[in-house]
């Protein structure tokens, strides 16, 4: 049986449309049953159970939730620069475009080929555990599988880009960031991310005197300034080469 067969035929429950993001509870208790796992670990499989750590709420239509989540902290730019926005449809961290990467050294260790849920969001660029990009792939993990890199060596990421993801790893897997001085919460490490990405994605119009500041960063990391966009867009809904 493929996945649908098996939700369907043996489990009951032939309408989940995504079990990444929140699957019926009713579902996670028959497959605690089965499996003996505990529900509250099943449920952490899937990112309702990251709520309200990674983000807030999965009800997409709070127009000031952009506002609380992304714009309450700052980073680059003071809060008096930057535009409050309320926009509906929007969820932290989950992308309105299918995000298909992953680490080539997990895949090609693992007979089973499990896609972790944290590579579908656009979270990190690297594998925490081997350093190395998340390349993007096609087919189907466990039956064929090909990668859009034609370079047979995966390719490593630099300090920076590795440091940080294992921060958000840890985030993600302990709860909280350990940085050099103190110990961060991991719902405030990534609605700091968050605030970051935005400012970075703030139109020089908005930045008054810190404009300078935002250009600068752009030119030291080699890219078009805001990623060669005009108009902004939250993060989420951006290309996924703008993104990266």
């Amino acid at each position: 049986m493929d996945a649908r067969d098996l939700l369907e035929n043996d489990l009951g429950h032939g309408q989940v449309d995504d079990l990444d993001i929140a699957p019926p509870l009713s579902l996670l208790s028959l497959l605690s049953q089965r499996s003996g796992i505990e529900l509250d670990r099943l449920r952490c499989l899937s990112v309702v159970g990251w709520v309200p750590w990674l983000l807030d709420s999965l009800d997409d239509q709070v127009p000031a939730a952009l506002d609380t989540y992304a714009f309450q902290f700052s980073v680059l730019l003071p809060r008096r620069t930057r535009k409050t926005r309320a926009i509906n449809r929007w969820r932290a961290w989950l992308p309105s475009q299918l995000i298909r990467r992953a680490c080539p050294l997990c895949l090609d260790g693992s007979a089973e080929q499990a896609i972790l849920l944290a590579w579908k969001m656009p979270l990190m660029l690297s594998c925490p555990q081997h350093g190395c990009w998340l390349d993007s792939y096609w087919g189907v993990p466990g039956h064929y599988l090909g990668w859009e890199n034609a370079d047979p060596a995966p390719r490593e990421a630099s300090q920076a880009i590795t440091a940080m993801d294992q921060r958000s790893w840890q985030a993600l897997t302990m709860g909280y960031v350990e940085l050099p001085r103190r110990r961060l919460h991991a719902g405030l490490w990534f609605r700091l991310l968050r605030s970051v990405l935005d400012e970075l994605n703030t139109p020089l119009s908005y930045c008054g005197s810190d404009a300078g500041s935002i250009r600068y960063v752009w030119e030291r990391c080699g890219h078009p300034l805001r990623a060669g966009k005009i108009r902004w867009h939250p993060f989420e809904t951006l290309d996924l080469a703008v993104q990266l």
